[in-house]
């Protein structure tokens, strides 16, 4: 049937517009807007007609109408849920923005960094700070190969056998060669995180290994085939490596079907989303079967060697790694050390600490990476690896792990107002207050009379009965004190350095040096700092002399006769020579002088 239809036709009639639909009609109508008895016009693109969405008591208008008002929470719903038709893109749908008042508002969008400057004034948008995610293992299951379902189903060859008990999960390495045990974690993460382990060795043996890492996941249970004693080819489906990516170091563990060697090999060459092959040493020369290929970046912690309190620790980039540092650590055997990995995204650090109960903390720093680490959009697994080469360690080592902690956290960096370029030439000030490295500041380590060790923080000096060494010039020298705590204040030196002398009985009558103090041993000297003279001849006046060894005179007085206690102090002392005597001399004959001297000894 055709559209429009005709009415009263012979006698005049109008035709109405209308619409066929399954024979029909339906007819077409222009629509008017207004109140009862009001018309204020037909509906136009100049002349919209007024629409309102209903979202319980809210209402977004396109046109100005008298609606009910809108609150902001609902007003940031109605916005989510309210799509208009674009005019680009072919008519499709985008928000419709509504202020918290109800009125419609342009959409600003989010402010655009990456095209121009960032502006004040610009639109922010709201910012959550996300509290620390913490993912603790404690294998809390007991029993013969049972590992805790955080880690995947373990790859073990060779004799390796593992089991849970007392909270912890042990792995009994085997004394095969290439013997293996390899498990990840079900989940991975990215950016800033620290990982924490704990750990106790039954023994450290040669060409046994066991390593902890934080490393990517290329592909598991992949096919391999072995092409010689030196070249494996393993198949790895849509991967993305290719010849730039020669060189480039990746660990293939999780062996299975051939006497392969787990470990570190480089990439020898690349067929394009299809295979990687590897130079491998120690292999068989032929045999096929499966592997996982991990750990292109990684951090690792690989107990190896003998040596209880070593740890290799490095991090690798996209293939490429600085070399282990052999750091120092507490002590793997019993009671153990609990491993610290800290990535904050531009550097790694590894610290550990005694695992035992402490009254305060006692982290050390023992190595970092400042390059060749990880990327942060990486997934990094927590891998547990115990494998060995191809010779047979003499023993077999159990390898405790007491729990397995990862805690992430955002990471944030903070600008300082005003301290926004931080150097030596601009350093922020810092204030001590209580506490460092786990030491208070205003105590110091040992109470009065108890044995120092370490270094105490006090205010104090060394206690002393003879000088020490001299220190060479500009060094630190000591405050020096009596047995007692007194703090040497008298001007020259410490008591027992002091001497003194006194006249003989008669007094000085010729021209004879008389010795008033020794010579000191060799690189000391004498001081003279006071001296008192009188002359008890009635009638003979002489000049006395004061000298350094037989000549040098250090200072020179005459002495009338009948002279009575005649007293001299020296503010700076009379200096002699080292290892030299300090004489007096009387120049006249028949004069009887008495002469009392005080001095010290010092360098």
């Amino acid at each position: 049937m055709p559209d429009n239809v005709t009415a009263n036709p012979g006698s005049g009639g109008a035709t109405f517009a209308s619409d066929d639909i399954g024979g029909v009609q339906f007819p077409r109508m222009k629509v008017a807007i207004g109140a009862d008895g009001v018309n204020d016009g037909d509906v136009s693109s100049s002349n919209p007609m007024p629409v309102r969405a209903s979202n319980g008591s809210a209402f977004l208008a396109a046109k100005a109408l008298s609606v009910a008002p809108v609150d902001a929470d609902v007003a940031q719903v109605v916005q989510s849920v309210i799509h208009g038709r674009s005019t680009a893109g072919g008519g499709t749908f985008v928000d419709v923005k509504v202020n918290p008042s109800g009125a419609l508002v342009a959409d600003v969008g989010l402010p655009e960094t990456a095209t121009r400057p960032l502006d004040n004034a610009s639109p922010g948008t709201p910012v959550r700070a996300i509290g620390q995610e913490v993912w603790s293992v404690s294998f809390a299951d007991t029993g013969a190969s049972v590992l805790s379902s955080d880690f995947t189903s373990p790859i073990v060859t060779g004799g390796v056998t593992y089991n849970q008990g007392t909270s912890a999960l042990n792995v009994v390495a085997s004394t095969n060669v290439n013997a293996e045990f390899l498990t990840r974690s079900t989940v991975a993460w990215r950016g800033a995180m620290r990982l924490k382990f704990g750990i106790v060795a039954s023994q450290r043996i040669a060409n046994n290994n066991f390593a902890v890492l934080l490393a990517d996941l290329i592909g598991e249970g992949l096919a391999y085939t072995i092409n010689s004693a030196t070249s494996v080819t393993v198949t790895v489906p849509g991967h993305t490596f290719t010849s730039l990516s020669v060189g480039q170091f990746i660990n293939l563990g999780g062996i299975t079907g051939a006497a392969g060697v787990p470990g570190r090999y480089a990439i020898a060459s690349v067929v394009a989303g299809t295979s990687i092959t590897f130079t491998v040493a120690g292999w068989p020369v032929s045999g096929s079967g499966t592997l996982t290929l991990f750990g292109h970046s990684y951090v690792r912690n690989l107990f190896t060697g003998v040596t209880a309190t070593n740890v290799a620790w490095d991090a690798q980039r996209r293939g490429w790694a600085t070399g282990d540092t052999t750091a120092t650590i507490n002590t793997t055997a019993s009671p153990g050390t609990v491993i610290h990995n800290e990535l904050t995204g531009r550097e790694c650090f590894m610290m550990d600490q005694l695992r035992a109960s402490s009254t305060q903390p006692n982290v050390a720093t023992r190595a970092s990476r400042i390059e060749n680490i990880p990327d942060d959009n990486l997934d990094l697994y927590i891998w547990i690896w115990n494998f060995n080469g191809t010779v047979s360690p003499a023993s077999a080592t159990t390898f405790t792990l007491g729990f397995i902690a990862l805690e992430k956290f955002a990471n944030t960096p903070v600008y300082v107002q005003g301290f926004r370029a931080l150097g030596d030439t601009n350093a922020p000030r810092v204030a001590i207050s209580g506490v460092a490295n786990g030491v208070s500041l205003s105590t110091g380590q040992a109470a009065h009379d108890a044995a120092i060790t370490g270094n105490p923080v006090r205010i104090a000096g060394r206690a002393l009965t003879a000088n020490y060494a001299a220190v060479a010039t500009g060094d630190v020298a000591d405050l020096v004190t009596t047995l007692v705590g007194a703090l040497i204040q008298k001007p020259y030196a410490i008591p027992e350095s002091d001497w003194s002398y006194a006249a003989a009985a008669g007094g000085i009558v010729n021209t004879t040096d008389v010795p008033v103090r020794a010579a000191a041993a060799a690189g000391i000297r004498n001081y003279v700092t006071a001296a008192t003279f009188s002359n008890a001849s009635a009638t003979v006046a002489t000049e006395v002399v004061i000298k350094d060894g037989a000549s040098t005179v250090l200072w020179r007085e005459s002495l009338p006769a009948l002279t009575r206690s005649y007293s001299v102090v020296f503010p700076t002392p009379l200096r002699g020579t080292a290892a030299t005597a300090v004489n007096v001399a009387c120049i006249t004959t028949g004069a009887q002088v008495y002469v009392n001297m005080q001095g010290y000894i010092a360098p």
